[in-house]
């Protein structure tokens, strides 16, 4: 028999579709209720590190026994590769589009978006969150809904480019101790003598740079070592967990925020592109009654919200962007993401995009289309010739929507100085223009790894190399707003500051209102003396940032320099309303009591810094110049804690070592004044050294 014409399309269409296996999904809504919750997130971590999706190096032997036990999802994606946006996706179940937050260091979440915690809050359960990068800090709007929201993180010893972080280590000491600490008996079986918890743990160390402890696979290389020690101590916190019982009856999710470039496609990090690299994660589910399996369909960060809801048996609320995966994902789902910072913060032509069906098209000047199937590496762009790239551009159309602005992140003075700026840049959003092809960021990776080149320089400690580095970006991109004020910055860190005025006023006159760089050039005239000029910079800043609090405390300080001691204690209050756990705004407020002849008030102010932050060395030294005319040994206590995180401020050291001397116990004194003598500049210190030298001859040394 043979066939013809069109019936032999229909029948093979028929067979096609007989043969292939309709999605499914081992899910059931419900299965969880009443579980525990633990959302654990990994920073930076490629989905082709992990053993259960592909590497065979053993580098996380942690999650392939999470994926053996539970759910697999191998063709996940986050929605944006960077960090506090793709946290706010992960827990919001929006795109970016909706939740509002496009990049790491200029929005904050909404207070009206609800969250998983202000879900899980409200029925009931005791949450909280432990990250472990400044990025996340609970400013940023992720804190509403936890109980305990434990961000508390080392203060810069100096002023560096890189985000301010801590170890996983210390990040599951602390929520495991959180865990446990409430219900000793946490391996009972009544459900209803026990309050269920939600933890959310994020763990930062596969983020550049790659310093993993020493003793963590010294044989691999050094992102390698990183994702193993992150995958050692996960292990061990779960070790923990399960020893007590906390894990007889907890829903665990595992996924990344993004991951790593790593040299592909010319980026070394991310947050420039959006190939797969950095856009495809690992995603396991394990809980109570989860059966093992393997889900191939496309699923999004913003599916997990919803999906962690309906497990537990919880109401969705109809306006999210994610979709529970207790019903399996449509395979012809589009998936959303998008990689804007470059736009926001350089004026680079804006990177957004959709995955469909096997496909991936990035809206460029240069537009870009991919077969993910045929070629995962995207090394062949098919946008001008295949026609599937005007029906994805449509579908990115249909998947647009509407929009919602995000406020401005409140960040204090402090936040600069513990963001990294490839991806973290401490600024406002550059002026909205028209970009052409030369603006792709395509045209532009070997510009941005210059820069990135550069940060890393100064916080190598090599400043005159960095800052000649951004002087000869500058040299071809006047309007990259980043380098500019990054250089200024060396130049402020090394007594320059007229020099760094003089650059700061030098910008494209269409950048004349950035809130960025009226910021930079206010610190800059302040650098100089003009407080004057200082603060009519940071009062344009203000306007333009509307009311960021970054500019607010750089405008209190300069006002009590002016003596506009009214407007700097309103400034003051503000900002500790928006940002009370900010230790250098009571720092800040703490010198002003200071210098205002309000030593007790001074007092409260520097405790508290010192309480947030423990390692905050010169608030520790401002504690005990405000106590020591009222109790010397108090002030002594707050100079000794200070001493070592101060190792070179011999300022320091010798006022300590005098206060000791005439002290009850002026023994005590000895080492510090020997140090004095042994270490201090001579030039400078001089008479200081004759009177030290006195003081140990009548302690008799």
């Amino acid at each position: 028999m043979t066939l013809k014409g069109a019936g032999v399309a229909v029948l093979l269409t028929m067979a096609l579709a007989c043969g292939r296996s309709q999605p499914q999904t081992p899910l059931t809504a419900g299965q969880a209720q009443g579980a525990n919750v633990l959302l654990v997130t990994i920073d930076t971590l490629r989905r082709d590190r992990v053993g259960a999706f592909g590497d065979r190096r053993g580098l996380t032997p942690t999650l392939d026994r999470l994926a053996a036990g539970g759910i697999r999802y191998t063709h996940a994606f986050s929605h944006v590769p960077m960090t506090l946006p793709a946290h706010t996706s992960i827990l919001t179940g929006l795109t970016p589009r909706h939740h509002g937050v496009r990049n790491n260091t200029t929005f904050r979440l909404d207070e009206r978006v609800p969250t998983l915690a202000t879900a899980l809050k409200g029925a009931g359960y005791r949450t909280g969150a432990f990250v472990g990068a400044f990025v996340l800090d609970g400013r940023f709007g992720l804190s509403r809904g936890f109980d305990e929201y434990n961000d508390r993180l080392g203060h810069p010893a100096r002023p560096t480019f890189h985000i301010a972080e801590r170890r996983a280590s210390e990040v599951v000491a602390a929520a495991g101790s959180w865990i446990l600490a409430e219900g000793a008996d946490t391996r009972s079986t009544s459900t209803s003598t026990r309050r269920p918890w939600f933890a959310w743990v994020h763990l930062f160390d596969p983020h550049a740079p790659y310093d993993a402890p020493a003793g963590a696979r010294a044989d691999l290389a050094p992102y390698d070592a990183e994702v193993a020690y992150t995958d050692a101590m996960l292990g061990q916190f779960l070790d923990r967990l399960r020893a007590a019982g906390a894990l007889d009856r907890t829903l665990v999710v595992v996924t990344a925020d993004h991951g790593e470039s790593l040299g592909e496609h010319g980026e070394t990090t991310h947050g420039l592109f959006a190939y797969n690299a950095t856009l495809a994660v690992p995603l396991i589910v394990n809980g109570p009654g989860l059966a093992p399996g393997e889900v191939d369909e496309p699923v999004a960060h913003a599916d997990l919200m919803p999906t962690i809801l309906d497990l537990l048996g919880s109401r969705i609320a109809d306006n999210l962007d994610g979709r529970s995966l207790v019903r399996a994902p449509a395979r012809d789902r589009s998936i959303y993401f998008e990689a804007l910072d470059a736009s926001l913060t350089r004026g680079w032509a804006p990177l957004v995009g959709v995955i469909q069906n096997g496909w991936k098209f990035i809206d460029l000047p240069d537009a870009e289309l991919y077969d993910l199937t045929a070629d995962p590496g995207e090394l062949r762009n098919r946008a001008s010739s295949d026609p599937r790239a005007e029906a994805l551009k449509g579908s990115l159309r249909l998947a647009a929507g509407s929009e919602r602005s995000a406020p401005a992140a409140p960040r204090d003075s402090d936040a600069a100085a513990r963001l990294r700026s490839l991806g973290y840049t401490a600024g406002s959003v550059a002026p909205h223009r028209a970009t052409t092809a030369a603006d792709d960021p395509k045209r532009l990776v070997a510009l941005n790894e210059r820069f990135t080149a550069a940060l890393t320089a100064f916080d190598l400690g090599r400043s005159e190399e960095a800052l000649s580095a951004f002087l000869s970006i500058l040299q071809t991109r006047p309007d990259f707003i980043s380098a500019r004020t990054s250089a200024a910055t060396i130049l402020l860190t090394r007594g320059r500051g007229s020099e760094a005025v003089r650059l700061l006023r030098e910008a494209p006159a269409e950048q004349a209102d950035s809130g960025e760089l009226l910021a930079k050039l206010g610190a800059a005239l302040r650098e100089t003396g003009d407080l004057k000029g200082a603060a009519a910079a940071f009062e344009r800043a203000q306007q333009a940032d509307n009311q960021n609090p970054e500019l607010l405390n750089d405008l209190a300080v300069t006002y009590a320099g002016l003596g506009r001691t009214a407007d700097a204690r309103r400034l003051f209050n503000v900002l500790l309303e928006r940002a009370p756990a900010s230790a250098t705004t009571w720092f800040n407020l703490g010198l002003f009591e200071l210098q205002n002849r309000r030593p007790t008030d001074a007092v409260v102010a520097f405790r508290r810094a010192v309480e947030i932050e423990p390692s905050y060395g010169d608030a520790w030294y401002a504690l005990g110049s405000a106590l020591v005319g009222t109790d010397r040994r108090l002030a002594a206590d707050a100079w000794r804690h200070a001493e070592p995180l101060l190792p070179h401020n011999y300022d320091l050291l010798f006022n300590l070592g005098m206060l000791l001397a005439d002290g009850d116990a002026p023994a005590d004194a000895i080492p510090y004044l020997q140090r004095f003598v042994r270490e201090a500049p001579r030039p400078r210190y001089a008479d200081d050294i004759v009177r030290v030298r006195s003081a140990l001859a009548r302690l008799g040394r």
